[in-house]
């Protein structure tokens, strides 16, 4: 690819059949390096290719801990570098899509490619892909997403040096709003491309423990830590250059969201009396889109009758 080396970082714990899955995904011209938390699968048997390298972790370090020692092994001629799960796949049309945005947009901190969805049992179904080739300046990418984060990390490169610089995945979130954040941050402080391909798969359990937690007071928890950041940044200045966003619609939309999230998961699960605790436990988001507060009264309303 000329002057650009891609790497991919792949935190991995006890899933060999399905990282080897995703190695073999991966264009061969791209350099691998995966951090083996808790020398999960010592040893690994066969050859895995003359540009993977795996390293070891010794003890069982946390989840995001493990995607930043992950990181930490790229070596130094990666320009650009891909942080999928162990369980996510690429599409053998990634090498070609990636090659031809870095030619285009050869000086962009983060490209956001398509990136579907896919189980346990490979059924896949349409995730979320931009629809049109856009190229944004530093902030104005932040504006596609401050709603919420659609993109997967699959479908998401950044530039290494860019990513260095901002910092990579906060340890203090123990679920997944560590990536939310990263991503939200590198659009907020970095130029960005969304490119309107498929490139990955991302794979969503069924009966996860994202999916578990999702309507808990650790999960609203860390939304708040990562609203709070994304906030933080805003408020000093690293607006986007377009228009600025409102800090409390923004913090708003994005606990309106997980709070919808939450509600949808408990009654799924007939746990109706569990979600209308969950909805009254927390404050409700006044300054969230009205759409999105009219869902939340409905809810509140529906579940208050059905307790009576």
């Amino acid at each position: 690819m000329g002057q650009f080396e891609i790497a991919v970082a792949i935190p991995t714990y006890k899933r060999k059949e399905l990282l080897l899955r995703l190695i073999g995904s991966i264009p061969q011209e791209w350099s691998v390096f995966v951090s083996d938390n808790e020398s999960s699968l010592v040893p690994l048997k066969g050859s895995l290719g003359p540009k993977v390298v795996v390293s070891h972790s010794p003890t069982l370090i946390p989840m995001f801990a493990n995607w930043n020692r992950a990181l930490s092994l790229v070596d130094e001629d990666a320009t650009h570098v891909f942080i999928p799960s162990d369980d996510d796949l690429f599409l053998p049309v990634a090498r070609e899509a990636v090659q031809l945005a870095l030619q285009q947009y050869p000086e962009s901190d983060i490209f956001i490619f398509g990136c579907d969805f896919f189980d346990e049992y490979d059924r896949c179904w349409k995730g979320y892909c931009p629809e049109t080739l856009q190229a944004f300046a530093s902030g104005d990418g932040f504006l596609k997403f401050w709603r919420g984060v659609d993109a997967r990390m699959p479908g998401i490169l950044f530039r290494k040096s860019f990513l260095n610089r901002i910092g990579a995945f906060d340890e203090r979130f123990e679920l997944t709003a560590a990536d939310s954040d990263l991503i939200q941050r590198a659009l907020l402080l970095g130029s960005s491309v969304f490119v309107p391909q498929v490139i990955g798969q991302y794979r969503i359990w069924s009966g996860s423990l994202t999916y578990a937690r999702q309507a808990t007071d650790l999960w609203m928890k860390e939304v708040t830590l990562w609203t709070d950041k994304i906030a933080t940044l805003l408020a000093s200045g690293h607006q986007p250059q377009t228009r600025n966003v409102n800090i409390d619609a923004y913090r708003d939309e994005i606990v309106a969201q997980n709070l919808l999230a939450g509600l949808h998961n408990l009654i799924a699960k007939g746990e109706r009396k569990q979600a209308l605790a969950f909805l009254e436990r927390h404050r409700m988001p006044t300054r969230a889109r009205l759409r999105t507060r009219l869902k939340l009264l409905r809810y509140r309303w529906n579940l208050r009758i059905a307790s009576r």
